[in-house]
């Protein structure tokens, strides 16, 4: 399924104009390996090691042609997102962060202003509603899960680590592609 045509002109518009186009995503991810599927031999009973741990981690990222990032913070509020925009702002002199329509990114007074005092560096756009499929972060997340987390980590710094760094050198995704 690809993205709607008013987006596809948007999105060539602000690439004409500079822009490097981000699409941003938040996930929580659990401390504990998240395994579903495992070999083991016939008849005996599978043991799946954890480490007891009920410690979640906190995850912004986006992908774009340019390159990925991945950051974690505390909560994932208003506050944080507006964190998370600074740190982009601080890599990327214009950007447009396609996102979801969570209340956080949309509602917030907090993050309207902020946007607004970056007008011409920065754009907030929303996805179109009840699509998370065109979000490529969240095949991001998808692939974190599947090829980081199922591994069992000592601690939750460790494991934010490997999942950062698969959201920023592994996944890889051609946004051209991905929404055409």
């Amino acid at each position: 399924m690809g993205i709607q045509r008013p987006y596809k002109k948007k999105i060539a518009q602000w690439r004409s104009e500079g822009y490097i186009i981000f699409a941003e995503d938040e996930a929580i991810i659990s401390v504990n390996p998240n395994c579903r599927k495992l070999w083991a031999p016939k008849g005996s009973k599978p043991i799946m090691l954890v480490n007891g741990s009920h410690k979640n981690v906190c995850f912004f990222g986006v992908v774009s042609d340019e390159g990925n990032h991945c950051c974690t913070r505390e909560w994932i509020n208003e506050d944080s997102f507006i964190w998370f925009l600074k740190y982009i702002k601080k890599h990327h002199e214009k950007f447009v962060m396609l996102a979801d329509r969570a209340t956080h990114h949309f509602k917030s007074k907090k993050v309207m202003d902020f946007v607004k005092q970056n007008e011409g560096r920065i754009v907030l756009w929303p996805f179109p509603k009840r699509l998370p499929e065109l979000n490529p972060m969240e095949m991001g997340w998808k692939s974190s899960r599947k090829n980081v987390t199922y591994k069992l980590f000592d601690n939750a710094k460790r494991m934010a680590s490997a999942v950062k760094n698969h959201v920023r050198c592994e996944f890889k995704v051609n946004l051209a592609k991905f929404w055409s």
